[in-house]
């Protein structure tokens, strides 16, 4: 398995390779069939349209699975920014909203 270095040795790698705005349309192209991904597994399996359940899955797992090693990459080339304070400050406003339902339905 390989480590964050070697992962963030690997993107380096294919900025100086394909460029950065590549890796940028990769990364969209990646969340657009993320998008297909989930709805197509919530219209056939939840609503029980489609019964091949482990295709659709594992499908949607892949595409979790690409965004999540695109997002890595968008940390890479934006470290210079804190987008962990981000992400908390944003979490505490969704517990927030997550408090708020849950006292209004008391």
């Amino acid at each position: 398995m390989l480590n964050e270095q070697e992962r963030l040795e690997i993107y380096d790698k294919a900025t100086k390779l394909w460029g950065l705005v590549a890796q940028y349309d990769q990364c969209v192209e990646e969340m657009g069939e993320l998008i297909v991904a989930i709805n197509k597994f919530k219209i056939k399996v939840l609503y029980k349209e489609y019964n091949v359940y482990n295709k659709i899955t594992e499908n949607l797992v892949e595409e979790i699975a690409d965004v999540s090693i695109c997002l890595e990459q968008m940390r890479h080339f934006f470290k210079d920014y804190n987008i962990d304070e981000v992400i908390e400050k944003k979490m505490q406003k969704f517990l927030g909203q997550i408090q708020k339902m849950e006292k209004n339905n008391k």
